[in-house]
């Protein structure tokens, strides 16, 4: 479990810092906690729950944040167990490992290439944000409302502390309202930039290294799958926020798109390397069958076309999910004589014009 963002990718790119006032608009607001997470450095706990229906997940977690070192999280459940997580966030890689086992991994950090500010232009293109004065922790802050302009988007709630431009409380809800991801401050200490650089990693770690995506040009991925990727019809307001990534298995092609706050996530295989998600349910649309999986605000959608399986995830409903699937194109399900044959040629190893 991660902490939730704030304002998506905001708060993880760093801005020139500006003047702050208490009654700063909405959008100087959203900068501000950009700023901040590069700025300020703190420690916190806090409180992270994620609903689906009545089923509550809670977790809590001790926060250590200096822009000159990383975040170090130790996450705790409180919905049962005893479990435990470390995750520590550097400028160039993750760390997430079990502190009982020293068990876990290593992922190499991907800092998206989009400026801030364009980031900005899609959140006030695709959602209003209001403002409004607000107390958390006894400090003062300003509630924003974000607020989608398009059915089946989630809104967001943030409280930015007015002093340091922290985020102390974030909360996001599905479209529908069945689906709730929550976070808050329970305290919050700011420290002085640096107060981290002693803190060090446990010297017996045993971390698996995972694979790191690298980015391959349109040119490339054609000579290495000799077919063209099928367009996929995005809802409206998402633009790309990274180029393509070839996994390092060679047989995905993975794309992220965003409208300012919500991240949409297109993955591409080759069609007989591209199974359904396990937990997956399988709807049948008047193409073909679409397999969808559901958990939180998030929604996977999976399916065939051209010669390629597709996946998106998202947190968006599952209606406009299954509306991108239903304009891209949905390959129909084989038919009992399609498998027959298809058997036959792998047996016989005959021609297909045979």
């Amino acid at each position: 479990m991660r902490p939730l963002p704030a304002a998506l990718l905001l708060v993880s790119l760093g801005l020139p810092l500006r003047p702050a006032a208490a009654q700063a608009p909405p959008l100087e607001l959203l900068l501000r906690a950009a700023v901040a997470q590069e700025q300020v450095a703190y420690s916190a706990e806090q409180l992270v729950a994620t609903w689906e229906g009545q089923q509550a997940h809670l977790a809590l977690a001790h926060v250590q944040h200096d822009p000159a070192v990383g975040t170090r999280l130790v996450y705790r459940s409180l919905s049962g167990g005893q479990n435990r997580r470390v995750v520590w966030h550097a400028a160039d890689r993750t760390l997430e490992y079990d502190p009982h086992t020293r068990r876990g991994r290593v992922y190499r950090a991907y800092r998206p290439q989009v400026s801030a500010r364009q980031q900005l232009a899609w959140l006030a293109r695709n959602y209003s944000v209001s403002s409004a004065p607000s107390r958390l922790l006894g400090r003062q802050t300003e509630r924003l409302r974000i607020v989608p302009r398009q059915a089946g988007r989630p809104t967001a709630t943030v409280h930015v502390d007015v002093r340091t431009g922290v985020i102390l409380r974030s909360e996001r809800t599905s479209a529908d309202g069945a689906a709730r991801e929550f976070s808050s401050f329970l305290n919050f200490t700011p420290r002085p930039v640096g107060w981290m650089r002693f803190r060090k990693l446990p010297a017996d770690l045993q971390l698996r290294e995972e694979p790191p995506p690298r980015p391959a040009t349109l040119q490339q991925l054609r000579s290495v799958f000799e077919q063209p990727l099928p367009d996929v019809q995005l809802p409206e307001g998402f633009s790309p926020v990274t180029a393509f990534l070839l996994e390092d298995r060679g047989t995905t092609v993975r794309r992220a798109y965003s409208d300012g706050l919500t991240t949409l996530v297109v993955s591409w295989r080759p069609q007989a390397s591209g199974p359904p998600a396990a937990g997956s349910r399988v709807i049948y649309r008047r193409g073909g069958p679409v397999w969808l999986r559901s958990s939180g605000l998030r929604h996977l959608v999976h399916w065939q076309h051209a010669g390629w399986a597709i996946t998106l995830v998202a947190e968006l409903s599952a209606d406009v999910l299954l509306g991108v699937a239903d304009r891209t194109g949905v390959q129909p399900a084989p038919s009992a004589l399609d498998g027959l044959l298809n058997w036959l040629r792998t047996t016989l190893a005959l021609e297909p014009d045979a």
